[in-house]
């Protein structure tokens, strides 16, 4: 990366109030040793528990979507193998809120079915997620997840606002990996 590239990301981070960015490669270890840093990042900022546990929880299951989704992005050059996950998880804090992002590439053929689904959850209230989480579990995951397909359904409870979702093309051709199909 170019100096002034990274000068310029630099300054991104110190202009706002980051209490966490992580841009790269994913994996379980990866999640346990960012975790281990919000926490304690968290601790520094939030005084109240409910918030601090409800951050860290959507901030593990956005990491785990990039981690089993995330697997149409950049690969390591003379990697072999199974595929890496990229992604960027940041936390932002907001006033007395945080506000937690993540992004990923994932391909075409789910981008939509993923928007649908978090503009489906952002629409229900409190009550109607409780219940949806709760009719979720007693269902087997669905055809492509690999999870029990309650994690954006847990997000949503969790979250003091709607989800929001926002899709962008990069202009480079994704498929459904041959493992997605399961």
């Amino acid at each position: 990366m170019e100096f002034d590239r990274f000068h310029q990301f630099g300054s991104l981070l110190l202009h706002d109030d980051f209490v966490l960015s992580y841009s790269g490669y994913v994996t379980e270890d990866i999640l346990e040793a960012v975790g281990a840093t919000l926490r304690q990042r968290l601790a520094d900022h939030i005084d109240n528990p409910k918030q601090i546990c409800n951050v860290f929880s959507i901030f593990v299951e956005l990491m785990q979507n990039v981690i089993r989704y995330g697997t149409d992005g950049p690969q390591p050059v003379g990697k072999c193998g199974d595929r890496e996950s990229f992604g960027l998880v940041m936390v932002v804090q907001n006033g007395a809120s945080l506000n937690i992002m993540s992004g990923n590439f994932i391909a075409r053929d789910d981008a939509k079915t993923l928007h649908e689904r978090v503009m489906f959850l952002s629409r229900k209230t409190p009550e109607e997620l409780r219940q949806l989480y709760r009719a979720r579990l007693r269902q087997p995951p669905e055809a492509n997840s690999k999870g029990a397909s309650i994690g954006l359904i847990e997000i949503a409870r969790r979250s003091s606002i709607p989800l929001q979702c926002e899709m962008r093309d990069t202009g480079k051709p994704t498929t459904r990996h041959p493992d997605k199909n399961a």
